[in-house]
């Protein structure tokens, strides 16, 4: 029926958009907090990030979808219909993925960093970001063993395209937070950041490649993820270990400062 692919693809849509909020303004800061963080810190960080509308939404989206006992008919609908992407949905899905890793590049590159040691640092944490939710995406994959839409394998939850993008995507917005621009800009950005993020999703639904909640819960994964490690790793936390390193004659200097608790 193609008025369920179209309510399906509202409801993706509104759930995926649920987690934008207003960016702050530039910084040359990007990179200079990295950190090995404290436990506190790490607590709070999974907190926060699970806590967070981008992650649980998406959640409750795809266990409604399985508890409705609508997620494989609203799937195939939309695979059947197509409405957004055609026939080069598939091939469309990985461009757009590959548009989300390069945004986090971009946005990473431009960020205005006091150093480059500080650039390194940030990369480094996207770099280890990007590990993390491959890894646990794998995981999940192996532990659900849940056949594809197509049969073609029984790797379907959750989707690695949709947890790649929006890891990626939520990284970068928060990149882009430190780069000077006039605000009607920084939003623009960061809707079209969204509607890569949505698109990349979509696309594999109407592939044939996953089922809606595949897709709720790759995404949820992804900015679960990445929300994490950023304020985990990249934002200021006085309580964390502070790594440095100084260039001195002949070869250069590694500090590492720890913190002592009483």
């Amino acid at each position: 029926m193609k008025s369920a692919g179209i309510v399906a693809s509202n409801i993706l849509i509104m759930v995926f958009m649920g987690g934008c909020v207003a960016p702050s303004s530039g910084s040359n800061t990007w990179g200079a907090n990295a950190h090995w963080p404290s436990y506190t810190s790490l607590g709070r960080a999974a907190k926060n990030a699970i806590t967070a509308p981008d992650v649980w939404l998406p959640i409750a989206t795809a266990g409604l979808l399985l508890a409705a006992d609508v997620d494989d008919q609203w799937s195939q609908d939309l695979a059947d219909d197509q409405p957004i992407f055609g026939s080069g949905a598939e091939k469309t899905s990985s461009s757009l993925r590959d548009i989300a890793s390069g945004a986090y590049v971009i946005s990473a590159l431009l960020a205005p960093s006091p150093s480059i040691e500080a650039k390194v640092r940030g990369l480094a944490v996207g770099a280890a970001t990007a590990a993390v939710d491959g890894l646990l995406s794998e995981g999940f994959k192996q532990w659900s063993s849940r056949q594809r839409p197509d049969d073609s394998n029984d790797n379907s939850m959750p989707s690695g395209h949709a947890s790649k993008a929006a890891s990626r995507i939520t990284m970068a917005r928060e990149n882009i937070k430190h780069i000077q621009m006039s605000g009607w800009s920084r939003s623009t950005l960061n809707w079209a950041l969204h509607g890569v993020a949505v698109g990349t999703g979509l696309a594999r639904v109407e592939a044939r490649r996953h089922h809606l909640s595949d897709v709720f819960v790759g995404y949820a994964l992804g900015n679960f993820v990445a929300r994490f490690m950023h304020e985990a790793f990249l934002e200021n936390d006085e309580n964390g270990a502070q790594i440095s390193f100084a260039q001195v004659e002949d070869g250069g200097a590694l500090t590492l400062t720890l913190p002592l608790s009483r």
